[in-house]
């Protein structure tokens, strides 16, 4: 039995060793095995926390996810307008685009045992991470439930920042319902483009192409 005081640190070595090795082989061809080494730890140490490779790689996805809204609840203030809380989901939904021949980058870091400041996922680990877990969403029902649970969370958090500007008249929208599904979709979509590193050579700034959107929606 681990040591007391030592499972949150463990389990989270396990998922961000669980994460690289993604990163390195894909989902399928990652094991428990390969997982352990990576981890510095046993085989059944991983087993003692997580009952399949199934449900690590569900735990390890939903800690990816996770990542993006730590980092953005991170930055908030409660004296932000709108349009400033939209800019901090927006620099941190958004992947970087990645080059594909950088050299090393740093390890995977998505718990918050040594402070949010600490938390990394470099861009073109970023980009696998995404491709990988959200290809086989398309056919595993457990990540897409775990996936529209996050999805659900942030559409919430998107429509009450939409709100929050009615309130205080900055925006003046009469269906904040179908605004708040615009700007997710949006960010989700060049989100999409950012990890396949897709864009047209007339587009110099995809992230001015986000805000133009926004910017008309909300009258700005």
């Amino acid at each position: 039995m681990p040591k007391v005081g030592m499972e949150p640190i463990r389990k989270s070595q396990i998922i961000n060793s669980t994460l690289e090795c993604i990163c390195m082989v894909g989902i399928e061809k990652m094991s428990l095995d390969m997982v352990a080494k990576e981890a510095n730890c046993s085989k059944g140490v991983i087993s003692y926390y997580f009952k399949s490779k199934d449900t690590l790689i569900l735990e390890a996805f939903r800690a990816f996810l996770s990542y993006y809204n730590t980092k953005i609840n991170s930055e908030v203030r409660e004296d932000m307008k709108p349009f400033e809380i939209l800019q901090i989901v927006q620099k941190n939904a958004l992947p970087e685009y990645y080059n594909i021949d950088k050299e090393a980058e740093p390890k995977i870091n998505v718990s918050e045992i040594r402070g949010v400041e600490a938390m990394n996922i470099p861009p073109a680990k970023k980009a696998k991470l995404f491709v990988s877990f959200f290809s086989r969403a398309m056919l595993d029902t457990n990540l897409q439930a775990v996936l529209q649970e996050v999805y659900k969370g942030d559409y919430k958090g998107i429509l009450s920042i939409i709100s929050y500007g009615n309130e205080i008249g900055i925006f003046k929208e009469t269906d904040a319902s179908k605004s708040a599904y615009a700007v997710m979709a949006l960010y989700i979509g060049i989100s999409m483009l950012r990890v396949v590193g897709f864009k047209p050579e007339e587009v110099n700034d995809d992230v001015d192409v986000f805000w133009s959107v926004v910017n008309s929606m909300f009258g700005k």
